[in-house]
């Protein structure tokens, strides 16, 4: 897995719109959340996890058949991520595909992976979900600046209106990514 460094905590939060650590906490449980910086993307934080994965499984990416990239916060609407991911592993033939589904895109990549696998028809598949919600929200570089810290504030009435109106998501979603090498018990023949 991987997450970005950058630590936006509740206090952080609630200078930029009308909440509090209290009303976060009692909502959701929620206490802090990663965003990634500005122009950080999906593909980005799921290269990271896919390096982490490919490691600990001790494959090479060369060694993979194919990639299956769930998100709902894709870098761009085509290419997909998976053939992007592709390209940041150097691979010029391994197939690629996106799964486009927000909450249990990770799942049904699973359940994809899964399918390929047992249908003899890939190997070894490596399973990456990740999420850059941060950069969904039109935030200026002021309202950056206070949700990093490196800004006390405070944001505009109007920044700090819209905000509010967004307060019921804006305090859920944090930006990661999770990746998965897996494979069959035994390869059968080709």
């Amino acid at each position: 897995m991987f997450v970005p460094d950058s630590v936006v905590t509740n206090e952080r939060i609630s200078r930029l719109m009308d909440t509090s650590d209290e009303w976060i906490r009692q909502r959701t449980g929620i206490a802090e959340r990663r965003y990634a910086r500005k122009g950080t993307s999906s593909s980005d934080l799921g290269f990271e996890a896919a390096k982490r994965a490919l490691d600990d499984a001790g494959v090479e990416a060369r060694d993979l058949d194919l990639i299956v990239f769930a998100t709902m916060t894709p870098d761009h609407y085509f290419p997909g991520n998976g053939g992007l991911l592709a390209k940041k592993l150097e691979l010029e033939t391994t197939h690629a595909l996106d799964v486009r589904m927000q909450r249990a895109g990770f799942l049904s990549g699973l359940q994809v992976a899964d399918a390929f696998i047992r249908s003899g028809s890939y190997r070894r598949v490596l399973l990456v979900g990740a999420e850059c919600h941060a950069s969904l929200y039109p935030w200026t570089d002021a309202e950056w600046a206070v949700m990093f810290g490196d800004s006390e504030g405070p944001v505009s009435p109007e920044a700090y209106a819209w905000g509010t109106a967004q307060r019921d998501r804006a305090v859920i979603f944090g930006d990661g990514a999770g990746a998965f090498v897996l494979e069959a018990k035994r390869f059968p023949p080709r």
